[in-house]
């Protein structure tokens, strides 16, 4: 490529001395094999994007302008800005023009539809000039399979572990309760100096006894999640009645809530049940975060066939240090918290093929976004001669 490359720009001085045959003959030659290269890139099952320094595609082959919704050369704008999924955006924004060895990334993707790409980033110098070749390979399949196979193995390790728990420790605690009630009856004939006294160490006792009770019923719910029942629903009604349930909590915290659906999200597939009580446990969590008053502010939007809810806080924020374990089962930064919520609103989210991400600053507030997929019962073909169509207009 670079010997060819040398050669047309020797040539260039002695242009005047060339026949006209000649010149048309290689020219020719030249666009012929231009030609045969383009056919076999479009030709590939893979997606390929060329872009300039500054990530402007100069070249985008069938593949990757079906899996990447319209990313057009003639646009003139940077290929993030061309990209319909946000969290992909900000992905190739920070790192196709930044790229100087061979990288590899898996990343999701949920707008056009949902898919896993294995994307390579290849950066190419000539001339001083960079540009970056972005190869885009579908592991949907692959990925599918090892988080179900995943999740599957934590399921019945959690189960089994639920099951060992309520077995040994759940029956000793219901014989604790009734033997401390028992003792509680007996103080009646004691002195009220001595009654008092161990009156109050038994009430220590048997609160204690409640927590770990509690927390033995958290895990067990965890654990048995009914099957998936996936229906069409409107995802504003969703969350409508969870914060109509909600309602007199957020009142009588004094917590203002802004409240904006999309009347154009249409119905999808959903299990309504589990995404009623994740969104109801986020706002839960929002209302904890604010015990002196503030502002909830949940939006619905729709981006291509992505369903987005953020919702936001006025509360104590999250510390950076947290951040990134706050989905992890048990781990809570509340004095009475069971570490289970937000794990089941991550399953839940996570279930319906989508995802979660959080951003929070101490003393500011949290945001939660949740990106859902717009399923349907059943999924029409694309259009592709209608696409091929538009192609060449």
């Amino acid at each position: 490529m670079s010997e060819k490359l040398d050669f047309v720009k020797r040539l260039k001085p002695r242009l005047q001395q060339i026949e006209k045959d000649s010149l048309y003959l290689k020219l020719l030659e030249a666009t012929q094999q231009n030609l045969q290269l383009e056919d076999i890139c479009e030709s590939l099952e893979e997606g390929i994007v060329i872009t300039d320094g500054k990530g402007h595609p100069v070249f985008v082959n069938r593949k990757a302008d079906d899996w990447l919704g319209g990313v057009r050369t003639a646009a003139k704008q940077p290929i993030w800005n061309q990209t319909q999924d946000p969290s992909f955006a900000s992905f190739l924004k920070e790192n196709v023009v930044t790229a100087r060895t061979r990288t590899v990334h898996d990343v999701r993707i949920l707008s056009p539809r949902e898919m896993q790409l294995r994307i390579t980033i290849l950066p190419r110098e000539e001339d001083v000039k960079m540009n970056f070749v972005i190869l885009l390979s579908d592991i949907t399949s692959r990925a599918e399979q090892g988080f179900e196979a995943a999740m599957l193995s934590r399921m019945e390790s959690l189960v089994r572990l639920a099951g060992g728990i309520a077995h040994e420790i759940g029956n000793p605690l219901n014989a604790i309760t009734i033997h401390l009630e028992l003792l509680k009856k007996r103080l009646a004939g004691l002195p009220d100096n001595k009654r008092k006294e161990i009156a109050d160490s038994l009430s220590d006792i048997q609160d204690e006894t409640r927590r770990l009770d509690r927390i033995i019923r958290n895990f067990l719910k965890a654990t048995r999640k009914p099957p998936l029942r996936f229906r069409l629903d409107d995802l504003n009604e969703v969350i409508a009645d969870a914060l109509s349930f909600l309602k007199p909590q957020l009142d009588v915290a004094k917590i203002l809530v802004k409240f904006s659906k999309d009347k154009g999200l249409p119905p999808f597939l959903m299990d309504r049940e589990r995404l009623y009580y994740a969104f109801m446990n986020m706002i839960k969590n929002a209302l904890e975060a604010m015990p002196h008053g503030g502002m909830l502010k949940i939006a619905i939007t729709r981006k291509q066939n992505c369903a987005i809810v953020a919702i936001a806080d006025t509360g104590c924020g999250i510390a950076e240090k947290d951040l990134v374990r706050i989905f992890d089962i048990y781990y809570t930064t509340k004095p009475e918290g069971s570490g289970l919520g937000l794990m089941m609103v991550y399953d839940a989210i996570a279930e319906h093929g989508g995802k979660i991400e959080v951003a929070s600053k101490l003393n500011k507030g949290t945001v939660f976004k949740v990106l859902l997929p717009i399923r349907e019962p059943q999924l029409q073909l694309p259009d592709y001669h209608s696409r091929e169509v538009d192609r060449h207009v």
